[in-house]
């Protein structure tokens, strides 16, 4: 594998097609026309296993759990992101729930504009919980480049086939 082609994939997939999808609905969250609050939150996390699978170099899956692959990158989001899944199994209560039952498993409200939190997702003092659409976002992207720049530092960097 090439740099190159860590380049092409990173390019075209994660910087273009992911981040477009996102700050899209970021946007229209902004100017009051829309942003699908639920959809952005769902594909944040759906991305967030995909970069675990790369991260894991495991895309097509077989030697590692989509469950150990969201967890791998979640937790590299930063340090309140791993706190808060060490509290909370946010594979299955947010990403499983989500994906499968079209709802978060426990009572949470998503917003796709970020106030003051200091993390994208995590638990409000009635229990219940929160996920901030444009805080993951920019934590996640943050994530991302900081895997791409790891691959590419490699002498011979892999992406999953």
């Amino acid at each position: 594998m090439s740099h190159q082609e860590i380049d092409d994939f990173f390019k075209e997939y994660v910087f273009k097609f992911m981040f477009s999808d996102i700050q899209r609905e970021i946007n229209l969250a902004r100017a009051q026309t829309g942003g699908g609050n639920f959809l952005a939150a769902l594909g944040l996390l759906c991305y967030t296993e995909v970069l675990g699978r790369i991260k894991q170099e495991n895309f097509l899956g077989g030697k590692v759990s989509s469950r150990a692959n969201f967890n791998d990158f979640f937790n590299d989001i930063g340090p309140a992101y791993l706190s808060f899944n060490q509290s909370v199994n946010v594979y299955d209560v947010f990403r499983c729930g989500m994906a499968h039952e079209y709802l978060v498993k426990r009572n949470c409200q998503i917003a796709m504009l970020k106030g003051n939190e200091s993390c994208g997702i995590g638990q409000l003092p009635d229990g219940s919980y929160y996920f901030v659409v444009e805080k993951y976002y920019d934590d996640f992207s943050a994530a991302c480049k900081s895997l791409y720049n790891k691959l590419r530092a490699r002498p011979n960097p892999v992406l999953p086939k």
